[in-house]
């Protein structure tokens, strides 16, 4: 089954019909921007209400040429030139290389980066829009552009009274219950655990017998329960970031999905996830100052046929 553009929605795929049962915003938007069409300029003007000191804070990671559980660098940067000191200027140059998707650096998912038995997202087919020959053409990164929202902040590890969550443990639904009710069409739900502080684990590749047929056998990471998505989705949020890779690993039914938080968000909601953020400072100053929005923006690279960016998120409180 392939969807017209026009938005029509025929009945569910057999192979979704198990899990998770339902096609989210399948033929809602005659586009491929999915819940980045909610962002209107009222929602806008909504994020930009929600900072009132202008304390711009940054949420990303430095750049980190390892990566957990890869046995090759997540990113390179060689310095090409340091400068002529025979000549009256001296310029420096060099060039970085990196692999988009990971657990360690910051980096927005397009809609493109997941299918579901081969579907995508407005159940198209998976294998007809991505290859490798020629990328992503449709749902690609270069379609997301500027985001600018209000974030809706709820410090997980705080509230529990914890400095960071272990790998392997879940957000659970009931503990972001609270931050699901003040969300409006068009937010951003931006989510605390502390895994800036606490990295995962990944087992040892060298050993590791099923490292080419699953490269998250094996790791535990702190995350989301494919739970919290479905809140989200109905919420209508335009975009869930978060300080862990979202997927809390080992993931709760891996029979059934090895990755049910991004097939959720990506595949069928249409939402846009990023991943390890650095939300340490913006906790401290949300804590201190007793507030749980501020304005969100992030900017992906405007790179055509990408499934993802890397990207740098800032907060304005």
């Amino acid at each position: 089954m392939e969807l017209a553009m026009s938005g029509e929605v025929s009945s569910i795929p057999s192979e979704l019909a198990a899990w998770p049962g339902h096609t989210g915003n399948w033929g809602r938007w005659p586009n491929d921007r999915g819940t980045l069409n909610l962002l209107t300029p009222e929602v806008t003007r909504r994020g930009l209400a929600a900072s009132t000191s202008g304390q711009v804070i940054s949420c990303g990671r430095p750049l980190s040429l390892d990566d957990v559980g890869r046995s090759t660098p997540g990113a390179s940067v060689e310095m090409m030139t340091a400068g002529d000191l025979k000549i009256e200027v001296q310029s420096a140059k060099d060039q970085m290389s990196f692999r988009t998707h990971g657990l360690l650096n910051t980096h927005i998912d397009a809609i493109s980066h997941y299918g579901y038995h081969n579907y995508g997202f407005n159940g198209a087919k998976f294998s007809d829009y991505v290859t490798v020959e020629n990328g992503s053409r449709r749902w690609d990164i270069a379609g997301a552009g500027p985001i600018v929202t209000r974030g809706i902040f709820i410090d997980v590890a705080r509230k529990r009274g914890v400095e960071y969550f272990e790998p392997g443990e879940a957000v659970m639904p009931e503990e972001i219950a609270d931050a699901v009710e003040l969300l409006l069409p068009g937010d951003a739900i931006v989510i605390r655990t502390g895994a800036t502080l606490k990295r995962g684990t990944a087992p040892d590749r060298e050993d590791d017998p099923h490292y080419t047929r699953d490269p998250h056998e094996g790791m535990f990471c702190a995350g989301l329960h494919p739970d919290c998505v479905e809140l989200f989705g109905r919420k209508d949020v335009s975009v869930i970031a978060t300080d862990t890779p979202n997927e809390r690993l080992p993931v709760p039914r891996p029979t059934l999905c090895r990755s049910p938080v991004h097939v959720l968000a990506l595949t069928i909601y249409g939402i846009h996830l990023i991943h390890n953020m650095n939300l340490e400072q913006v906790g401290e100053v949300c804590a201190t100052q007793s507030r749980n929005s501020f304005l969100f923006m992030v900017s992906p690279l405007n790179v055509p046929g990408a499934t993802g960016s890397l990207v740098a998120p800032v907060a304005v409180l």
